[in-house]
């Protein structure tokens, strides 16, 4: 009968001390599991393709401008997983000069799945007219989640009253990740 009791006397404390550790260890991992990253990307002017073939524009890698008419420019957001299955925008900054009096630049921020033809809208900013040589505008969206299998793009819209008014420098992206 007593080596029943050293038994559970050294196994109930053993166990306990067993359960301890595995909770510590699952909340350690648990707690890395939940750590954020933030990250930031420059879409520089050159990555911007146009939407057509229509458009009389001039793009030599620092600034991106229209001659005359309107255009629309493309380019994908190079963010990185850091093996997440999603990341989340959360700013986005345009860098332009804008000079002119009635024409602006808008940036807009899309998500789409290849192989769907519809995409989602998920925010937009226009230049105001201020002449500021480069100015920054920045709108903050509420975290917008992209997932691994969609892409996130940018398009910029922009008109061109000629002489260099309007000029686009390029975006900065900031996104975060949660392995």
């Amino acid at each position: 009968m007593t080596s029943r009791i050293v038994r559970a006397r050294f196994l109930v404390p053993t166990l306990a001390l067993l359960m301890v550790c595995a909770l510590t260890v699952g909340s350690a991992a648990g707690a890395d599991d939940s750590r954020v990253t933030v990250h930031r990307v420059t879409v520089p002017a050159a990555y911007f393709v146009p939407g057509n073939d229509n458009v009389d524009y001039d793009n030599i890698g620092l600034n991106l401008y229209v001659g005359s008419g309107s255009g629309v420019f493309n380019a994908p957001i190079p963010y990185f997983y850091d093996g997440a299955d999603h990341v989340f925008i959360t700013r986005v900054e345009l860098l332009a000069y804008d000079n002119s009096p009635t024409d602006h630049l808008c940036l807009s921020l899309y998500r789409g799945e290849p192989g769907i033809a519809s995409d989602t809208h998920m925010g937009q900013m226009c230049t105001p007219t201020s002449g500021l040589d480069p100015q920054s505008i920045t709108f903050l969206t509420s975290p917008r989640r992209v997932n691994a299998g969609q892409r996130a793009y940018l398009q910029l819209w922009m008109s061109g009253p000629g002489g260099g008014q309007l000029q686009f420098y390029g975006a900065r992206v900031t996104y975060t990740t949660n392995p």
